[in-house]
C-alpha cells in the first residue's frame, strides 16, 4: 500500500512541477518582449511584440514583399496593431502596401514627408479601401504597446536636404532597458537627436545603415550602447569603431533575421 501511495505522490509532484515550468515558459514567451530584425539586404524591416500587442517599423523593398509577408507569418502575426514607417525611401517602403493589405492594422504612422511616388500612391489606397487609421507625425507621439512605452520622434524642422533626415525615430522602453530605433537619420537629425535627452540605450538600430556622418562619432558616444544593429552587410568601418569604442556588441543585418527577447529586465540575442 505505501509504496503505491508514494508513488502516486511523487507522479502528482511531478505533474505538478512539469505544469508550473510549462507555464513559466508560456507566461515568458509570450508576455516578454520580442524584436526581430528581418534580413532584407540593405532595407529596414523591424518587428517589435510585446503582450500581443505587436509594431512593425518599415517594410524593406517592393521585391521582398513576399519574404516579409511570409516571416511575419512564420512568427504567428495575424494583426499589426502599428505600422510605422519612418521616410517614404523604396527600401523602407517598398512591401508597406502589401503588408497593409495582407495583415489587420490598427494604425498607419507617417513622416510628414512624402515623394509623390507609385509606392506611396498603393499605400494611400489601400488605407483608403481598409480604412486604416493613418497618422502623418508632426510632433513626438507617446504610445503604450503591452508594457512598453513608446515614442515616435518627429523631425523638428519643416525642410531638409535629404529625405533621410525626415525619418521618424522610435524610442522604446521596456522596463529596465531601452531601444532605439534611428531610421536614416543623417546629419541635421542626428545633430537634433544630439540635443535629446535619452536615458541608457541598451540596443541601437543604427541610423542611415551604419554609414557615417559629421555628428555620427559624437552621437555614438552620447548613447553608449550595449548591442548595435546595422542594416547592411560591412561597409563603414568607422562607425563599427566608434560603436566597438564604446564597448558596444555590432551585429550586422543582411541576408539573415536577427532575435532580441526581453523580460524588461535583461536581453538576450539570438
Amino acid at each position: 500500500m505505501k509504496p503505491k501511495f508514494y508513488k502516486a505522490s511523487f507522479l502528482l509532484l511531478l505533474s505538478v512541477l512539469l505544469l508550473f515550468i510549462v507555464n513559466t515558459f508560456i507566461g515568458s514567451a509570450t508576455d516578454g518582449t520580442k524584436i526581430v530584425f528581418f534580413g532584407m539586404g540593405d532595407a529596414d524591416s523591424i518587428y517589435i511584440e510585446n503582450h500581443n500587442q505587436t509594431i512593425l517599423i518599415d517594410a524593406g523593398l517592393k521585391s521582398d514583399r513576399k519574404k516579409l509577408i511570409s516571416k511575419l507569418k512564420s512568427l504567428g502575426v495575424t494583426n499589426l496593431d502599428y505600422v510605422i514607417l519612418t521616410h517614404p525611401d523604396k527600401d523602407h517602403i517598398g512591401g508597406a502596401s502589401y503588408v497593409l493589405d495582407e495583415f489587420e492594422v490598427g494604425e498607419l504612422i507617417q513622416s510628414v514627408h512624402f515623394k509623390d511616388t507609385k509606392r506611396e500612391a498603393r499605400i494611400a489606397e489601400v488605407v483608403e479601401e481598409k480604412n486604416i487609421k493613418n497618422t502623418i507625425l508632426t510632433e513626438d507621439c507617446p504610445i503604450d504597446l503591452g508594457e512598453l512605452k513608446v515614442t515616435i520622434m518627429s523631425p523638428e524642422k519643416s525642410v531638409y536636404q535629404t529625405d533621410n533626415d525626415y525619418s521618424l525615430i522610435t524610442l522604446v522602453e521596456d522596463g529596465d532597458l531601452n531601444y532605439l530605433f534611428a531610421g536614416d537619420a543623417e546629419a541635421d537629425l542626428t545633430k537634433e537627436l544630439l540635443e535629446r535627452d535619452f536615458p541608457p540605450i541598451d540596443m541601437y538600430k543604427v541610423a542611415h545603415h551604419g554609414r557615417k556622418n559629421e555628428y555620427s562619432k559624437a552621437f555614438i558616444e552620447k548613447i553608449a550602447p550595449q548591442y548595435a544593429v546595422i542594416t547592411n552587410s560591412p561597409t563603414d568601418d568607422d562607425v563599427k569603431d566608434f560603436l566597438e569604442a564604446e564597448n558596444a556588441v555590432v551585429r550586422y543585418v543582411y541576408d539573415r533575421d536577427l532575435h532580441f527577447f526581453s523580460n524588461g529586465t535583461k536581453m538576450r540575442m539570438k
